[in-house]
């Protein structure tokens, strides 16, 4: 049985709208910014808010497809 966290990250990878914003973003929080604008608040069936997600992990997730918050992308919040 998947963790809501593995969820979260499987359903980002597998919905390519979500995926797409995803590769753009230093960490779950500025994600759940960006959907927010569409009206989304979970994913999965998992609210982001869920105290079971796991933030590092989800963090951890973002970071990998290059980002963080200490190398942004140049339209970021973090971006200086």
């Amino acid at each position: 049985m998947q963790t809501k966290t593995q969820r979260l990250i499987d359903r980002i990878t597998k919905k390519e709208s979500f995926y797409d914003v995803a590769f753009l973003c230093e960490d779950f929080e500025t994600f759940e910014i960006e959907v927010a604008e569409w009206g989304v608040d979970h994913a999965g069936g998992v609210d982001f808010d869920d105290p079971e997600v796991d933030r590092e992990q989800m963090d951890d997730f973002f970071a990998s497809f290059g980002c963080t918050p200490s190398n942004p992308h140049p339209c970021s919040k973090y971006a200086q």
